[in-house]
């Protein structure tokens, strides 16, 4: 499975164990949970930034089903920033400093071929503003993913060939 936008949405309703609905991508034209009707006290924004290959793309042989197969892997590193909004939306960004310890968060980016990588776990605040609604206090960090990009190529071996030149 990939790390994406659709897959990190997963992964974060996990990790904070809410409905997934409470976990949206960053961007103003999405559901908005301040609206009224919401009815919900924190929910967190998300965006993977940046997906950067550090590798060039390699083969990999492995079996699936006692079938060879044939993959190409790309090791990326993935910058993920999300945005807590609520009352406990500091505590929440604080947290993610602490992820990379969680059993829980680490079995979750496995799914994706992936783990946590050290760094800095800054909270930085600041003001959410959409569709012109009041502004509240949002709480912002950022963190890095260490992944593999895998790929069945669909690729079957190349017959072997004999030393007269026959394919077999």
């Amino acid at each position: 499975m990939e790390l994406n936008q659709t897959t990190l949405r997963g992964i974060l309703a996990q990790i904070l164990s809410v409905d997934p609905k409470y976990v949206v991508p960053k961007q103003g034209n999405w559901w908005n949970p301040q609206a009224k009707d919401a009815n919900i006290a924190n929910w967190c924004a998300y965006q993977i930034r940046r997906n950067r290959p550090r590798t060039t793309p390699f083969y990999e042989i492995g079996t699936t089903n006692n079938q060879k197969v044939n993959s190409v892997a790309v090791q990326k590193i993935a910058e993920i920033d999300l945005q807590f909004v609520g009352p406990k939306s500091e505590e929440l960004a604080n947290s993610v400093a602490m992820w990379p310890l969680r059993s829980d968060v680490k079995a979750q980016f496995q799914t994706v071929q992936g783990a946590i990588m050290n760094g800095e776990y800054d909270a930085v605040s600041s003001n959410f503003y959409q569709e012109g609604g009041n502004t509240v206090l949002a709480w912002n960090v950022s963190f890095r993913v260490l992944w593999y990009s895998l790929k069945d190529t669909n690729q079957g071996l190349m017959p072997q060939v004999d030393f007269e030149g026959k394919i077999k």
